[in-house]
């Protein structure tokens, strides 16, 4: 009996958490991870040295649960991509490090639970009730479904495990245990919006590009959001539509800039490895070679993504981050300086810049979890409408994308960026956590659109 008592507690703490987040956040995963099972007989043994491999073992699956769990909402190829990825979580949203306290408090507390209360339960003996519930999964109720890379590589089903899904050939053959140190860059088959927007053998004399943090294409009924939302841009007399639409798009913000400025893309983001010759044929490259000065502005932190180290093979030496602005107000959504106050700056080195002229600005506010401490006035879309049940992030999102295109177009009311022009395109689709519906913007593709200000 004390077993069976045993399991279903044990059960609850390891599962508990994650049941919990599925009820608030709608996350998918097995509803209890096999391997925690398996590794029982560690416990069982009772000896100090079994205890310590248990706790061990505890530990790295917690991990992998929770990596495999994160997948859902934020892509990444591989475990060393991911080390990589915590590198720069001192730049983090205090949203990212709350969770990381809440996934370490977890871990502490199970352990500590498990080790005062629930070994007392059990002995060496136990291992023959478990060695039945081991022949029966085997046997009949082994789930062999694993996880289907169409839906945000969710994990389903009432059990499973992780080493059965990561070996399913089908979905994950290269998931966690093959990283890629170096970037290897390709060409990006379906090219990026700015090349085919501008005619690099007869471009225009003054080109300002604008990669848009988080700018996506909302999916529900009533399609006029998306319209609406760069109306402002639109509705003013001294602005030309040259061309706009959608066009297919990777993962990740890096991602996004080489697929843009360069054509490429790469299978890790470990881009100051190299090898650079490839961006050789990089948009500021090919421009810098026709006279253009080049600059950029980022309202992040240089090192982040070692944007410092890649940038000028890119062609991008003159480039300013956070805190190098005329206002370096911080913004919430990410650290770094706020949108509405760089567009000042871009707009000063357009103004000034004697001849030809390229600008990249890579924006940052609308960056997750969509804040509406940045928003400046009232929100453009009513977030409490019937449309946007299940939906807050996503209309935090549309809002603080209409405030960006409303401030880049107050810009050009005020007389900045004449004869300029100007592409704009988002550089992945929104990642959305919290929402009930994680389905309100395209997955794998973004919007563009290209104008003439006169």
């Amino acid at each position: 009996m004390h077993f069976w008592l045993f399991l279903v507690l044990y059960c609850l703490i390891n599962n508990g958490f994650f049941w919990l987040a599925h009820i608030l956040v709608y996350s998918a995963r097995y509803n209890i991870v096999l391997e925690y099972i398996w590794i029982l007989p560690l416990l069982f043994l009772s000896k100090r040295w079994s205890f310590i491999l248990f706790a061990v073992a505890y530990c790295a699956i917690y991990f992998l649960d929770i990596l495999y769990w994160i997948k859902q909402f934020y892509h990444y190829d591989n475990f060393i991509e991911f080390i990589e990825l915590l590198r720069f979580l001192p730049h983090a949203p205090k949203l990212y490090w709350l969770f990381i306290l809440i996934f370490i408090f977890y871990l502490a507390i199970s352990l500590f639970l498990i080790f005062k209360y629930l070994s007392r339960l059990i002995s060496a003996k136990s291992i023959w009730p478990l060695a039945i519930i081991y022949f029966i999964f085997f046997s009949f109720f082994y789930d062999y479904r694993g996880v289907n890379l169409s839906d945000r590589y969710a994990t389903r089903g009432w059990w499973g495990s992780y080493y059965e899904t990561i070996q399913n050939l089908k979905f994950n053959n290269e998931f966690f245990w093959r990283g890629t140190l170096k970037p290897e860059f390709y060409d990006w088959p379906h090219g990026g919006a700015l090349q085919k927007q501008i005619d690099l053998k007869h471009p225009p004399k003054k080109i300002l590009f604008i990669l848009n943090e988080s700018w996506g294409t909302f999916v529900p009924e009533h399609g006029y959001i998306n319209s609406s939302v760069k109306a402002p841009l639109l509705n003013l007399p001294n602005v030309k539509l040259i061309a706009e639409g959608e066009n297919p798009a990777l993962h990740s913000t890096i991602m996004g800039e080489l697929r843009e400025l360069c054509d490429l893309k790469a299978k890790s983001s470990n881009f100051k490895l190299g090898p650079f010759d490839k961006f050789k044929k990089c948009v500021p490259v090919r421009l810098q070679k026709q006279g253009y000065d080049v600059q950029a502005f980022h309202g992040s932190y240089a090192k982040m993504y070692d944007r410092k180290d890649w940038y000028p093979h890119m062609g991008l030496q003159n480039a300013r981050f956070f805190p190098q602005f005329s206002n370096i107000k911080q913004c919430h959504s990410f650290p770094g300086a706020c949108d509405y106050n760089i567009v000042h700056d871009v707009s000063a080195a357009n103004k000034s810049a004697q001849g030809k002229s390229f600008i990249y600005w890579l924006t940052l506010n609308t960056h997750h979890p969509y804040s509406e401490l940045d928003m400046l006035s009232a929100n453009k879309y009513d977030c409490q409408q019937p449309l946007f049940n299940g939906r807050q992030e996503a209309c935090r999102n549309l809002n603080l994308q209409h405030q960006f295109f409303q401030i880049l177009a107050d810009e050009m009311r005020a007389g900045g960026f004449k004869d300029t022009d100007i592409v704009i395109v988002g550089d992945h689709s929104p990642p959305i956590i919290l929402d009930k519906y994680k389905d309100s913007f395209k997955p794998d593709s973004v919007p563009f659109i290209h104008v003439k200000v006169n």
